[in-house]
């Protein structure tokens, strides 16, 4: 597997040291972008669509503070591994874990998910969730390609995320690459390609099950406070436009 991916991996980790409480302070137990106004019903959402259900093990890769992990422990009788790149993280979330005495349920490590096969045994998860966590990955293709020999056999993978549109209209894609690099700077980010994804997921094996908008209306006012109170512009004086789209794919490991 190509070390590609290790200086992104070193900047995540770091920058979620650092940037840990301020999201705390403004989005919550649940650090995602994409979302309705409520967290019940993102967690629901994804429940639903990621096909969570009891019995499963079950793998939040990139899990920040376990918000995710809570929830679903607490809604199914389901075992969940958190995994974060950030100490800091998964101190936070071993203290959350301890005060809604989920300690049975729930277990978060320290990690790199380009290097999941060397963290858990293969075929291990019936699930694989990468909540708005996949963008942040030097290497999408490596981390896919470990998730796949960890799942099990008739296990799927969930990703929701974001991908940076394309235009042919050269003008626009230059303001598109401009936008782009300024989310990638300021968020240690490194938006995906579609297509690339796409192509990672049939290398490595999955076969697709949907690739879809995400079906409710995103509520942007929490991005929107975090970004006014850090002084993050991606605009920098352009008129904002979409730059990407956010979607949700799914695809299972063949049996």
């Amino acid at each position: 597997m190509s070390n590609t991916y290790k200086e992104q991996s070193k900047k995540v980790a770091d920058y979620y040291d650092k940037w840990n409480d301020r999201y705390d302070a403004v989005y919550g137990k649940i650090i995602q972008a994409h979302r309705p106004p409520n967290d019940k019903d993102l967690l629901n959402y994804t429940l639903t669509s990621a096909g969570l259900q009891d019995g499963q093990t079950i793998l939040d890769a990139g899990c920040g503070n376990c918000g995710p992990a809570i929830y679903f422990a607490k809604a199914l009788k389901v075992y969940v591994e958190g995994l974060s790149i950030s100490p800091y993280q998964v101190e936070e979330s071993k203290r959350r874990i301890a005060e809604n005495g989920l300690q049975e349920r729930i277990s978060v490590t320290c990690g790199d998910y380009h290097e999941l096969s060397g963290l858990y045994t293969a075929n291990k998860f019936d699930r694989i969730l990468f909540l708005e966590s996949l963008g942040h990955a030097g290497n999408p293709s490596s981390a896919i390609a470990s998730a796949y020999e960890i799942l099990k056999p008739g296990g799927e993978i969930y990703i929701k995320d974001f991908y940076a549109k394309k235009s042919l209209d050269n003008l626009f894609q230059e303001k598109i690459n401009q936008v782009v690099s300024n989310l990638n700077r300021h968020y240690s980010y490194n938006v995906m390609d579609l297509e690339s994804t796409i192509g990672a997921l049939r290398k490595s094996n999955f076969e697709i099950d949907f690739i879809k908008r995400i079906d409710f209306k995103n509520d942007a006012s929490i991005k929107n406070d975090f970004e006014a109170q850090f002084g993050i512009d991606l605009f920098e004086g352009m008129e904002e436009f979409y730059f990407a789209e956010w979607l949700e794919i799914k695809c299972f490991k063949p049996l």
